[in-house]
């Protein structure tokens, strides 16, 4: 997606292409007092790691994919998000390879990454090891000299003069699908059938997937459903998309917020408004993908390295994987890549170094696996002597409780926190321990229930209570 269209949701995290509509949404169908649909334990409790096939390896293929997967596994991923794995359009290309998202064939893989045995080899080797993999789907739009515009012309978006249209005045590389047409809907769903069934993916990845009508995408997924249980995560903040046919959508809200905080731009406490507007926005159980870099981001923008620093790259690490949400990790970020990968190119990540990102991510993707309060818990804000540069909560799930504290401000904290909340029962005492140095101490908990914490500047401390 272009991020033209981006700067609109940083806020709040709602699209601006509908905003109207959402309003109404909102309006009529209180979606906040609604539940959102059920998720797979495996969708809700997931790691989500993208693979941009181009640059993930030297090869740039799927073998070169299939290489590396016991990494991905040892790093804790558990849920693979593979780029479009189609032909890619020569016609109105953009670069030298193209947009992987102008696609020519959506029952074909691109030669570039290999076959579609090679595609089933990695699909293979990614279930026996214990991943689920989806796969980009772009369904809003095709290249202009992609299979459907031969055969099926009639299925575009056409101007006044009968000509065929692209999305946005931007987007010259691909031409607009036109969901009007009866035909293009029973095609597409059984496409989409066919990967799911015959191939055997876990699901979808869905760009763009709010130009594309509601029912088409509740439509889909109740075919998706009699097949066997997916995952489909929409690429856009749509709230109705939460009732019956997504399982997640982007949190742009909390990405959008993460620079100005870091960068002091902002007092934490846009934070708190972000996840408020959230909270009375989506449907109750609604899943945010939470992210600190993702393809459009890091070529577009910046690597998180680059964007935040490195400092403000653990931290927005630390904010994404104890946010309520899944956590998404770009190929790259776990080795503190300052790359931009580049769409329409073959840009190779280079792997060397950056294993204090590695240590870190790793040992957040372990805590999500054996903690059930990051994947299930209540977060609990916790008030702090610094409210304007120090963020505090909890995450609470029965007997599983930690503290997330972390301090954006150019000066070391030493303050305190309340733990006044009845969700942390902190009375008498408590041990913390840390989450990462596994090193634990007894806090006396006065009756003020504020206990005293030094935190580095730029720094954080997640803190297990025992």
């Amino acid at each position: 997606m272009n991020r033209l269209l981006f700067f609109f949701l940083i806020l709040i995290g709602i699209p601006s292409l509908s905003y109207a509509q959402i309003s109404d949404s909102l309006r009529t169908r209180n979606l906040s007092a609604r539940r959102a649909r059920h998720s797979e334990d495996w969708v809700r409790r997931g790691i989500i790691y993208e693979v941009n096939t181009r640059s993930f390896s030297n090869a740039g293929n799927f073998a070169g994919v299939e290489q590396r997967l016991p990494e991905l596994k040892k790093l804790g991923a558990t849920i693979l998000w593979i780029m479009p794995i189609h032909p890619v359009g020569v016609l109105n290309r953009k670069g030298p390879l193209g947009s992987q998202y102008a696609v020519q064939d959506y029952y074909a893989v691109n030669p570039e990454f290999g076959t579609i045995d090679d595609f089933q080899r990695l699909l293979n080797s990614a279930h026996k090891l214990g991943f689920h993999l989806i796969i980009d789907l772009v369904a809003n739009h095709t290249a202009w000299d992609s299979k459907l515009i031969k055969e099926h012309p009639d299925w575009f978006t056409k101007d006044s003069a009968g000509k065929i249209v692209s999305p946005n005045p931007d987007w010259t590389d691909v031409a607009d699908l036109n969901y009007s047409q009866p035909g293009l809907r029973r095609y597409m769903i059984e496409m989409m059938k066919y990967w799911v069934r015959d191939v055997g993916v876990d699901g979808f990845r869905c760009d763009v997937a709010e130009l594309v009508p509601l029912d088409f995408w509740e439509d889909a997924r109740a075919a998706l459903d009699s097949i066997k249980p997916v995952m489909m995560l929409a690429e856009g903040a749509y709230p109705p998309h939460h009732l019956k046919a997504f399982d997640a959508s982007y949190g742009w809200n909390t990405y959008g917020i993460l620079a100005p905080i870091i960068k002091g731009k902002k007092s934490v406490l846009a934070l708190d408004t972000v996840l408020s507007i959230e909270k009375g926005a989506y449907p109750e159980g609604s899943l945010r993908m939470r992210f600190s870099s993702n393809h459009d981001e890091n070529a577009w923008d910046a690597p998180d390295v680059k964007k935040f620093g490195i400092k403000g790259a653990k931290l927005a690490a630390i904010i994404v994987n104890t946010l309520p949400g899944i956590p998404l990790l770009y190929n790259g970020q776990e080795v503190g890549s300052s790359k931009k990968l580049k769409l329409f190119e073959k840009i190779p990540i280079d792997w060397k170094g950056g294993s204090e990102f590695r240590k870190l991510y790793t040992a957040l993707f372990e805590l999500r696996k054996i903690e059930p309060a990051f994947s299930d818990g209540a977060m609990i804000r916790i008030p702090t002597s610094n409210p304007r540069r120090v963020y505090a909560f909890a995450r609470v799930a029965d007997a599983s409780k930690f503290l997330v504290v972390l301090n954006v401000g150019a000066k070391a904290f030493s303050g305190s926190i309340d733990l006044s909340s009845p969700e942390l029962a902190a009375d008498g005492q408590i041990t913390l321990a840390d989450a990462f140095t596994k090193k634990a101490s007894t806090v006396p908990i006065p009756v003020s229930k504020q206990i005293s914490l030094k935190i580095p500047s730029m720094g954080f401390r997640l803190l297990l209570i025992k």
